[in-house]
């Protein structure tokens, strides 16, 4: 049997890749769903959205030299795998602690796939044009994201076990996309520099060479800003919502996250020749303003304002991640260290933990605008810092790499 061409490779990666993050995103609708069923509190929510953070910080901190043993190909069977073993006990669960147990393998899977397939849809790129390949790959994550929370809250709405069927549907997909990888043959060859005994041991970060571990900082620390603007809308959009004058759902609730998220890859597509230094200031500004616009849709309990707000943070997020993707992506093929790109997300990350844990836990002595308040003057002072940084201190090597 003759091995399937590039292209088919490619495609089979990228879905993999985006129902990865499609089966990360499943459950931002139904938070609301769970307060409601269970009678749990804001801050349990928050905790389980959290316990999907701590799985893919401990993939990134022990389990990511796996992309530096084996095949991506390998890593990637065995992140769904995982994936497809955390939805099962998610459509189980019927307590706190079960889902947030089954969210926590949902994070360690997200954590393996997400360095393996970039290495993978590098390995198999097809077009001519390999500028765009970090890009499509940033699009596609992004899409995943997007299509989780719409398909999650419409399952919810119509089918009749709203907190178990959407997962099980999401299974079926995923397992037929398991049995596809199996097509794919790498190309790449792996040079072991580990033993697998070294699992065991704590992963530091995989910093570039001097010259470019400004860039790298700042490249990160966008991305962890980007991902706290969107990470409060996903894991709280419920609560956002009950408190303006609309009537809530969770497919609109699904909707309201998904839009961020579809306007982020149509973000992607529309900057792709521009110069990525613009990119990224353009992108800062805009989740600088939706952070801002949020924070007066609660106020003043305006709907309009909101939509504002989930468009420039849309916005935002793809322009920020288009620079930062093509950003880091050079610096690991320019070292040939796919531990660069892990690093980076141990970072980046840290934006969907640290948002959600003060918000869910404020939210129930200081009220929701207080509480929105409080991140979003840290969030924005965080972005002019960033801003302050790539207009004085790295502007120049910024032009060397656009």
């Amino acid at each position: 049997m003759q091995p399937p061409k590039s292209s088919i490779q490619y495609s089979i990666i990228s879905f993999a890749l985006c129902l990865a993050a499609l089966s990360t995103a499943l459950a931002s609708p139904l938070y609301a769903l769970y307060e409601q069923q269970w009678g749990i509190s804001t801050s349990q929510v928050g905790y389980i959205f959290i316990a999907y953070m701590f799985g893919v910080v401990f993939s990134l901190l022990f389990l990511n030299k796996l992309n530096a043993i084996y095949h991506y190909k390998h890593v990637i069977l065995v992140s769904l795998a995982i994936t497809i073993l955390g939805l099962i006990l998610s459509a189980l669960s019927e307590s706190v602690w079960l889902l947030g147990f089954s969210r926590f393998l949902i994070g360690i899977a997200s954590g393996l796939i997400t360095t393996a397939a970039m290495v993978g849809l590098k390995d198999q790129y097809p077009f001519r044009n390999q500028a765009l390949a970090e890009k499509l790959t940033s699009m596609i994550t992004v899409l995943g994201f997007g299509l989780g929370p719409l398909l999650g809250g419409f399952f919810a709405d119509h089918t009749p076990r709203p907190l178990a069927d959407p997962y099980w549907i999401i299974v079926i997909f995923s397992t037929l996309i398991f049995i596809s990888v199996f097509w794919v043959k790498p190309r790449l060859n792996v040079e072991k520099k580990y033993h697998w005994t070294a699992l065991l041991k704590l992963q530091g970060l995989a910093l570039p060479q001097v010259t470019l571990r400004k860039l790298f900082w700042v490249c990160s620390v966008s991305a962890l800003c980007s991902f706290g603007a969107f990470s409060l809308y996903a894991a709280l959009a419920g609560t956002f919502i009950q408190e303006l004058p609309i009537k809530s759902s969770a497919t609109l609730t699904g909707v309201s996250i998904s839009i961020i998220l579809f306007v982020s890859v149509l973000s992607q597509l529309m900057c792709k020749s521009l110069k990525e230094l613009h990119v990224l200031y353009a992108g800062l500004a805009a989740l600088l303003f939706g952070t801002l616009s949020l924070v007066m849709a609660e106020v003043i309990h305006n709907i309009w304002l909101l939509l504002v707000s989930i468009l420039l943070t849309g916005i935002g997020h793809g322009f920020s991640l288009s620079a930062v993707y093509y950003f880091i992506g050079n610096m690991m093929e320019q070292e040939k260290n796919p531990l660069i790109f892990s690093s980076y997300l141990l970072i980046a990350y840290q934006g969907t933990i640290w948002p959600v844990i003060f918000s869910s836990y404020l939210i129930e002595y200081v009220g929701v605008v207080i509480t929105l308040a409080l991140i979003a003057v840290l969030l924005m002072l965080t972005i002019i810092w960033l801003i302050y940084q790539l207009k004085f201190r790295l502007e120049p090597s910024l032009v060397c790499h656009t």
